[in-house]
């Protein structure tokens, strides 16, 4: 019987997965994971056991109107006690991971295979996981991880910039700060061969269903988790609509990816981009301002799905452009990046 693959995001942005077919129902599949997701009567009843279906395909077996609505139904709502999945799934609960889990989140030793200056301030870090590839960390692209930094006691939390299919190694950005503890490590003590701790997935920014065009906007190392998505989209060749990168950065040599970027259009990806510095250079004949300001009208006349990642400000700020002009902020996935 065919396996779907489940994956279930809790409200404080713990992932897990798990695999299930059409004759299980979610809750079940869950359970034999040893995920106790919330529920009462196990019968479509009560309403307990409601998640929110982000993608997929699904059917429900019998269930109370007083359970679930017309209107909760047609948004994707589902009772887990009596839904069976027909497609690999994404499932949303709004509750807390510890309600549902009792051991921690997973966790993986890494070798460290890289690590490169890619712009003045930016360091590309290239992590191997250490023994079977099968069991890599499998996530959804623009999802995070917490990386450990050995002898600190510390961690701090990195988008991966690869997709979740690629073997050769797990990809970061990370700005470097003039103090930090990933900045110190960084800077002074890390070595290709060194081992970190990484633990995860977490996060609920993460590429959704593509079937509008795309409009991505990026503040400095907030284009890591959106080169995840489009090395995604080219792997998969899941997306044939349009897709329009805005990237921003503090000054012009803080600029990295960018053959990357020019490189999507070569594997069938229909990608336009504009950069833009805040300051300007001797140097620098491109757009001077913030990145907010190369949002137009034009860009979401077709209705596109809305990704932000960057600083608080910068979210904030298109966020409060965005919902001006009228767009529904439920349908713009958004990622603060904080310096840490």
């Amino acid at each position: 019987m065919t396996k779907y693959r489940i994956t279930m995001i809790f409200e404080d942005g713990r992932s897990e997965e798990i695999e299930a077919d059409e004759a299980d129902t979610v809750y079940m599949a869950a359970l034999r994971n040893k995920i106790r997701l919330m529920t009462d009567c196990l019968e479509g009843a009560c309403a307990t056991c409601k998640g929110q279906v982000v993608s997929g395909e699904y059917f429900m077996d019998d269930y109370s109107d007083e359970a679930i609505t017309d209107e909760e139904m047609r948004s994707r709502k589902v009772l887990t006690c009596q839904t069976h999945a027909k497609s690999d799934c994404v499932i949303e609960f709004p509750y807390d991971s510890k309600i549902a889990l009792k051991t921690p989140a997973r966790s993986w030793e890494c070798e460290i295979l890289s690590i490169e200056n890619v712009s003045v301030n930016v360091v590309k870090l290239d992590l191997g996981v250490r023994g079977d590839a099968d069991a890599w960390p499998s996530f959804m692209p623009g999802q995070y991880v917490n990386i450990a930094i050995p002898e600190a006691g510390q961690n701090r939390s990195y988008s991966f910039a690869n997709s979740p299919g690629a073997k050769e190694g797990l990809t970061f950005y990370i700005k470097i700060l003039e103090r930090g503890v990933m900045s110190d490590f960084l800077r002074g003590r890390a070595k290709q061969g060194d081992l970190v701790n990484i633990e995860g997935p977490f996060g609920h920014f993460y590429l959704r269903g593509q079937e509008r065009p795309i409009l991505m906007m990026a503040g400095g190392t907030g284009l890591a988790p959106m080169l995840s998505m489009l090395d995604q989209m080219a792997s998969m060749e899941t997306c044939r609509k349009p897709i329009h990168l805005l990237y921003g950065v503090n000054n012009p040599d803080e600029f990295f990816g960018i053959r990357q970027i020019e490189s999507y259009e070569a594997k069938g990806i229909d990608l336009t981009y504009e950069t833009i510095s805040l300051n300007g250079s001797a140097d620098w004949n491109g757009n001077s301002g913030h990145v907010t300001e190369l949002l137009t009208e034009k860009l979401i006349k077709d209705n596109p799905e809305i990704y932000l990642c960057g600083p608080p400000p910068m979210i904030d700020a298109a966020n409060a452009w965005l919902e001006n002009i009228g767009i529904d902020l439920n349908f713009v996935y958004s990622e603060k990046f904080l310096p840490s």
